[in-house]
């Protein structure tokens, strides 16, 4: 029972994208958003939710700070009901280096922001 009351309320499988095929298609054709440290590429799909692939440059530090961020952009996602209420293929991805380590709350704005940015209908 504890299994699956968390993987109800987790970063649930359908919502991570993992496909090659569809990560170069969103780099190819996407649009573009930048706020602060985070970049923001998304496209809009059918399928009637968010699929996010999330990266962290290794200039940004070592694997546990890298960890600790991607940790961070999930839980603000799963906080934020956006996985449920757009229907996108999304990357959420850091290249530069921090300053210094972002809260859950300054991630959890920036992307309510970026979200915010999505038109309501495709393009």
């Amino acid at each position: 029972m504890h299994d699956q009351t968390r993987n109800s309320k987790g970063f649930l499988k359908k919502h991570r994208l993992s496909s090659r095929q569809s990560i170069d298609r969103l780099f190819a054709e996407g649009r573009y958003k930048s706020r602060a440290f985070l970049n923001f590429r998304y496209l809009q799909q059918t399928h009637g939710y968010a699929r996010v692939v999330i990266t962290v440059s290794k200039r940004v530090g070592n694997a546990p700070v890298r960890n600790r961020l991607k940790r961070l952009i999930r839980e603000a996602l799963r906080y934020s009901g956006h996985l449920q209420n757009y229907s996108v293929d999304c990357a959420l991805f850091i290249t530069k280096p921090l300053k210094s380590a972002p809260s859950l709350v300054k991630i959890q704005e920036i992307v309510e922001y970026l979200f915010s940015q999505i038109p309501d209908e495709p393009t």
